[in-house]
């Protein structure tokens, strides 16, 4: 039997530091916390969360000449993960992202040393186009630069894959072309959402995945934390409730969501119906005691 197409994620792998504050974040002091080292990213997080789904998946990132990047490959081994597009990137070190979590488990405070993944340039990309072009899907994270998001949205290194994205932050979802075509899933949070309405024409959630899909991209899907998501398509704005949770730490649970979306899409499920999916995970991982970090 021919093996099923991979999936490609392409972009953020990183080390990852996480801090439980004991109380409330105090400004401009030391600050007692609880503290664990692991590995995350948005690509890589994505990517891990598709293996257990018993998904194949490739990975495509840089890492730095470094022991922590080193550790980071390795690690790939056991989570499922392929890694022959794991290149190290001369001069540059390990990409690098600290969580700082309030008692109750939200995000406080969030610190990307990312410059690493500069060098995922459209011609670094350009090497991988037999996998990418191979792929039944490829997932892309706002941590690659604008020029390479732009190649993946026009399709230039072949294939006729499906293509999904992330926005990743506020900051780096600016890095989104001007016009989507060819962005079949959008994936991206309110606050991702509100930063990019006045470029694209939306002022709340519902009205900013609306135009984004008006600017090309097939679908959308804007996560609201506690109140559930929005599923959008041409034409239609469609609200997914959240499942109840007691959050434990909010880490890697937008990523889980993203995944979960992704296999349910994948597998013929509606946007909508995949979203729900995606939230029930996402429950899932906020409850739990321990998580991966995004990127």
């Amino acid at each position: 039997m021919t093996p099923s197409p991979p999936v490609v994620c392409v972009g953020g792998a990183t080390v990852d530091r996480t801090y439980r504050l004991a109380g409330p974040l105090v400004a401009e002091t030391s600050n007692p916390a609880a503290g664990r080292t692991g590995f995350g990213g948005v690509a890589r997080n994505v990517a891990a969360n598709l293996a257990r789904a018993g998904l194949p998946v490739e990975l495509v990132s840089r890492i730095g000449e470094d022991a922590a990047g080193r550790a980071l490959v390795a690690a790939l081994d056991g989570a499922g993960i392929g890694r022959g597009a794991v290149r190290a990137a001369a001069g540059r070190a390990t990409a690098e992202y600290v969580a700082v979590l309030t008692p109750g488990g939200d995000l406080a405070l969030g610190l990307a040393a990312m410059d690493v993944f500069e060098a995922l340039t459209p011609e670094a990309l350009g090497v991988e186009a037999a996998l990418i072009a191979g792929a039944a899907l490829v997932f892309a994270d706002c941590n690659l630069p604008a020029g390479s998001l732009r190649a993946l949205a026009e399709r230039r290194f072949g294939g006729s894959h499906l293509l999904a994205l992330d926005a990743v932050s506020v900051a780096k979802a600016a890095r989104l072309p001007g016009r989507l075509d060819g962005v079949d899933l959008l994936f991206l949070n309110r606050d991702e959402a509100a930063g990019l309405g006045p470029r694209f024409g939306g002022s709340d959630p519902a009205e900013a995945a609306a135009a984004l899909v008006r600017a090309g991209a097939g679908s959308v899907v804007v996560t609201l934390g506690a109140e559930g998501a929005l599923a959008a398509t041409a034409g239609s704005v469609t609200r997914v409730p959240a499942v109840p949770a007691r959050v434990v730490d909010v880490t890697g649970a937008g990523d889980a969501l993203v995944a979960a979306t992704l296999a349910a899409v994948m597998g013929g499920a509606s946007l909508p119906d995949a979203a729900a999916l995606g939230c029930a995970a996402a429950a899932e991982v906020v409850a739990a005691p321990r998580g991966s970090t995004t990127g």
